[in-house]
Order: C-alpha cells, then sequence, then structure tokens
C-alpha cells in the first residue's frame, strides 16, 4: 500500500483521471481523512481548464528550473500566472492542439510532484460541434458541450449561460465525469463572470468509451445543473 507521502502526490493524476479505479478509491479514501489538503486540490481543479489554453512552448516555460533563493510556487498559487497566460493564449488564437494539451498534462504533473508525460506534437483534432445539455431540476444555468474521443483520452470543450441571478452569485462550477462504473472525476473548475462563459476546454485520460455522463454542478455540491448522458 503507497505510503501517505506518495498517496499525497497524486493530485495531479486524480484530477487528469490517471488513476486505476483501485488508486481512485484509495485516493478519496486518503482524502476524506486529509479535508485541508482536499481544499488545496480542489483549488488545483481550475489549472486543467488553463492549462489546455497555453502553447507547448507556454506551458513548459511555466517549469522553468533556473535556481532561485525563492521556493518554487505551488500548484494553486500559480493559478493566478496560468490564468493570465491563458488569456493572452485567447487574444492571440483560438486553436488548442493536442499537443497543448499533452505539454498542458506534462507541466500540471510536474506541478503536482509526479513527473509521467512528456509534450509530443500532434496533428490539430477534428472540432465536434457544440450540443445541448439536459438542463437539471433548478433553473439558471443553460449549458453546450463536445465530448471528443482522442488517442491519449477524451477533450471537453462547453461553453454555458447565466440566466438566474443566483447562477451569476455563486462561489465557482465544477465539470464532473462520471465513469460507468460509478466513480467521478472533476476535469474543471471555474467561477462565473457576467452572463456567460465560452470557449473553456478541459482534458482527461479516461478513454471516451469509459464516460457514461458529464455534468455541471455548483462547486462543492452533488446536484447536476446540466448533464449530457453519452450512448
Amino acid at each position: 500500500m503507497p505510503s501517505d507521502q506518495n498517496l499525497s502526490e497524486w493530485d495531479a493524476a486524480y484530477l487528469l483521471g490517471a488513476l486505476t479505479p483501485e488508486e481512485h478509491e484509495e485516493y478519496e479514501r486518503f482524502r476524506a481523512a486529509e479535508p485541508a489538503d482536499g481544499a488545496e486540490q480542489a483549488k488545483l481543479a481550475g489549472a486543467v481548464g488553463l492549462l489546455d489554453l497555453l502553447s507547448p512552448d507556454e506551458a513548459l516555460a511555466l517549469l522553468d528550473e533556473t535556481p532561485t533563493a525563492q521556493p518554487r510556487e505551488s500548484g494553486a498559487s500559480l493559478l493566478p500566472t496560468l490564468a493570465a497566460a491563458a488569456e493572452k493564449r485567447r487574444l492571440r488564437s483560438r486553436r488548442a492542439i493536442v499537443a497543448g494539451m499533452l505539454a498542458s498534462a506534462a507541466a500540471f504533473l510536474v506541478i503536482g510532484g509526479v513527473i509521467g508525460y512528456t509534450a509530443i506534437p500532434q496533428p490539430e483534432p477534428v472540432r465536434t460541434e457544440l450540443q445541448a445539455m439536459a438542463p437539471g431540476q433548478r433553473e439558471g444555468l443553460t449549458a453546450s458541450l463536445a465530448v471528443s474521443g482522442e488517442p491519449w483520452g477524451t477533450r471537453l470543450d462547453w461553453e454555458c449561460r447565466y440566466t438566474k441571478p443566483w447562477a451569476t452569485d455563486v462561489a465557482g462550477y465544477d465539470l464532473v465525469v462520471i465513469t460507468r462504473d460509478g466513480a467521478e472525476a472533476t476535469v474543471a473548475s471555474w467561477s462565473p463572470f457576467g452572463q456567460e462563459a465560452t470557449g473553456m476546454a478541459a482534458s482527461t485520460l479516461i478513454p471516451t468509451t469509459d464516460i457514461r455522463a458529464v455534468e455541471i454542478r455548483e462547486a462543492g455540491t452533488p446536484m447536476p445543473l446540466a448533464t449530457t448522458t453519452l450512448a
């Protein structure tokens, strides 16, 4: 059985959906006993979508190994830097290629303390049109989603609109993938700004064939506000 120290280094693999079902269950038992660390992990969840918007060079630049007198920033403290870099990238280009996502995975795994992936350029994937998600019981959020199978896992693109005042007042939202065996993985988190959020993207190593449903939830709650069920 892995030690607590080793389990604490599984954050990135968990958020990227890279754990086996057995490891996923063991990790969640560990985190349930460490609520303070779980709060830190929730902050890191938003980095997956932000890193996906960066080019390979931009993602790998975050891993600069030049020695300094200052300690390296933690994954959570890097979120403002990632957000700023992602916004600059969005203004320059809307294109996102598989190489960018693989570099993002590499960067995120190193930030989390686990090195397991290398940025390898790949051809640009075919885009899938967004499809409306089924609304949940609470009105106030509408969303559209595209789920694209890739050789390395699954890409998710989505957008949402906030149609009730409460929807812009919440602290944040989670994009949750539910596998066919019932396991859940939060693949992205974001906070509402304005009346809509567009151009959002995330990736997971979970194969598309293993995904039963994708849900948007208010952060920290189990109730789905929008759902897409895969055949």
